[in-house]
């Protein structure tokens, strides 16, 4: 197997940068990274790594869209309403157990207050096998 080319390197790690921040998309192209690396873009398109880690990374930075510079990146694919959605059902979750907790605790004290043990470790038909 042969070692990879130095210019494919850079044009990976030039991708990834991509990846890493999404803010500099207006810059991103073959062009950029063709000046970059030094090689030209027929060179760049004919390299099968190089043509497959470019798609992904564009179809990734066609998902987010720069509203201001100083703020970064947003993305337009709804994730932060989904989060938000996500969120609220969350502590929706957390408000129903604590309300069940609170109910078990009532029932607990009830059955103390029956005489009756609440964690049924010893029921009263082996009460006698009960240790001293």
């Amino acid at each position: 197997m042969s070692k990879a080319p130095e210019w494919q390197t850079i044009a990976l790690s030039s991708l990834e940068f991509f990846i890493k921040n999404p803010e500099y998309k207006h810059e991103f192209g073959h062009d950029y990274i063709a000046d970059r690396c030094g090689v030209t873009r027929m060179t760049l398109n004919r390299n099968t790594p190089y043509m497959k880690r470019y798609k992904e990374v564009r179809e990734f930075l066609r998902g987010y869209k720069t509203v201001d510079p100083s703020q970064g990146a947003t993305p337009i694919d709804g994730y932060k309403e989904k989060y938000e959605a996500q969120k609220e059902a969350n502590q929706e979750l957390t408000r129903k157990i604590e309300a069940l907790q609170l109910r078990l605790n009532d029932c607990y004290q009830m059955l103390e207050d029956q005489g009756i043990d609440p964690e049924f470790i010893y029921p009263t038909k082996l009460k006698k096998h009960k240790e001293n």
